[in-house]
């Protein structure tokens, strides 16, 4: 899988996979961040778990999925994607230490 589509206003667009940076839980809403731009859906990050099985897109804490592919650095408490901290919850943490490759 290269792309989603993502409802926006009355119409799905068409996003690659390798834009995007990470989401964000807001209330009844989700924060699609890319590249370039920010969406707003109108799901929340449980939904979009259930319903969308992508590998590299993994939570991170109760509020945040990343996408692996897109991370710079991280320490026991925050992921960073580009000028972004995200922090990582104790109870996600073990599944992302487990998918990231360390030397």
């Amino acid at each position: 899988m290269e792309a989603v589509f993502a409802r926006i206003d009355k119409r799905h667009l068409k996003i690659q996979l390798d834009s995007i940076l990470y989401l964000e839980a807001a209330g009844s809403y989700l924060k699609l961040v890319t590249l370039k731009e920010e969406f707003s859906l109108s799901q929340n990050l449980s939904q979009f778990i259930r319903r969308n099985d992508i590998p590299v897109l993994i939570r991170i804490h109760r509020s945040y999925i990343i996408n692996l592919n897109k991370v710079d650095s991280f320490d026991n408490e925050s992921v960073y994607i580009r000028k972004n901290k995200i922090p990582i919850s104790n109870s996600y943490r073990e599944e992302f230490l487990s998918r990231v490759h360390c030397l």
